[in-house]
């Protein structure tokens, strides 16, 4: 049975009528704005290098491929997948068009995609087997007002560019097959890149609520807000905020410093809320991720649990933070999560399932499993061909289809790559997490 979720807001209090008023003003701005920061956070912490590392930073214009899966100790981006070999870029299309080069593919099972997502997450392009020949192709990334030329060009709608390209490894025996292909992908630039100005100006002074405005206005002017989305900023220019102006937020009247922190404390405590299903259904998802329009919400609470998060018909998440009872999932318990015969995940690539901690990073294990999918090699299947995965923090006699739990709160995220016509019509039904202990 569903229950629904218990109330986590408190009406907030206001000293005076101008600080109600920013205070309102401001807080659809942290719902817009969130991913943007969250986006230009990232790119500060993968670009602030001297050269390419083995873990997805590099300098501005060059790729980053790792050598490995993404485990417990890989922690610059939320909710990795396990499955997979990641290589990473941080593109500055501001001096003219870059060119990704993109090696043949020798293996015609190989999986991989290479999502470009614009500074406020949209992603715009995936380039794929799909959509790309065997023998590989140049596409040139064009940045807004600039002209593609000739070639195959793909438009983008800033001029930051965040690629993440995910390769699928096959077992362990696959990986330096699967790290050579990575390895082919390279960009040609006109100029060495560079940081955005609003990353070079990156403020941290520990006060997370104004450190986020004063981030952000600085953001908004390299990337401002589409012409039908500037109402946003009407009321915050009548409390002395101008996007066309340098905003100092320690020149800024108390009261109005007072409103932007009430905002923002009342923006992340709605986005965190929304990261979780509001009826405790078992799985949640969402075919809007990645192409999120004018839902800002959906782009935040995505932002938050789901960072670069692939359109839905190249991958479909599905999130479960309760079990069939509509009770939070934690390592106190013992859960089987139970596909029967002729009922896995109807994925045309692969499925996989991971198990993450309250932190949204996957949890040191004593077997060093963070997912199992339709790849994971020893899976033992029923007589009658079900597949049941035991979850639980307690190892169990046999570690066969075992998906390893922290003893705290946790959470699963159901993966599909190119899921089926049938799922995207809601055709199919994810079994629920169910507690046997």
């Amino acid at each position: 049975m569903n229950h629904p979720a218990s109330p986590i807001f408190s009406a907030p209090v206001y000293d005076n009528p101008q600080q109600a008023l920013t205070a309102a003003a401001a807080l659809p701005l942290v719902i817009y704005g969130y991913p943007l920061i969250e986006t230009l956070r990232t790119c500060r912490l993968q670009t602030s290098v001297q050269a390419a590392t083995g873990y997805g930073r590099a300098p501005v214009n060059v790729l980053s491929a790792s050598t490995r899966q993404w485990t417990h100790e890989d922690r610059d981006i939320v909710t990795p997948a396990n499955d997979l070999l990641y290589f990473c870029g941080w593109i500055d299309l501001s001096d003219g068009p870059v060119t990704l080069q993109v090696p043949p593919l020798s293996d015609p099972d190989r999986y991989y995609v290479v999502e470009l997502l614009d500074a406020h997450t949209n992603n715009f392009e995936n380039l794929g087997p799909r959509n790309v020949p065997a023998e590989g192709a140049a596409v040139k990334l064009v940045g807004p007002g600039q002209q593609a030329g000739a070639g195959r060009a793909v438009a983008c709608p800033t001029s930051l560019v965040w690629l993440i390209g995910r390769v699928l490894v096959q077992g362990e025996q696959d990986l330096p097959a699967a790290h050579a292909f990575e390895q082919g992908f390279r960009l040609d630039a006109p100029a060495i890149g560079r940081q955005p100005q609003c990353v070079r100006l990156w403020r941290e002074t520990g006060d997370a609520a104004l450190d986020f405005f004063h981030n952000l206005f600085q953001a908004l002017r390299e990337f401002p807000p589409s012409p039908e989305e500037r109402g946003l900023l009407t009321l915050l220019r009548r409390l002395g905020i101008r996007l066309e102006d340098e905003v100092d937020i320690a020149a800024l009247r108390p009261a109005v410093q007072a409103g932007l922190v009430s905002a923002y404390r009342q923006g992340m405590d709605l986005i965190e809320a929304h990261t979780r299903s509001q009826g405790r259904k078992s799985w949640g998802y969402s075919l809007k991720l990645g192409v999120y329009g004018d839902d800002w919400l959906m782009r935040a609470t995505t932002a938050m649990k789901g960072l670069g998060a692939l359109r839905a018909d190249e991958a479909v998440y599905a999130m479960a933070d309760f079990d069939a009872d509509g009770q939070p999932l934690t390592g106190a318990g013992t859960y089987e999560l139970r596909f029967p015969a002729g009922h896995l995940p109807p994925a045309q690539a692969f499925w996989s399932v991971s198990l993450y901690g309250e932190d949204r990073f996957f949890t040191a294990n004593a077997i060093g499993r963070y997912a199992i999918g339709d790849r994971t090699p020893g899976l033992r299947y029923e007589d009658d061909g079900s597949l049941a995965i035991a979850i639980s923090h307690a190892r169990p006699a046999s570690i066969d289809n075992w998906l390893p739990a922290p003893a705290g709160p946790f959470y699963l995220i159901l993966r599909l790559y190119h899921p089926s016509p049938a799922f995207i019509a809601g055709q199919y039904v994810i079994p629920p997490v169910r507690r046997i202990a």
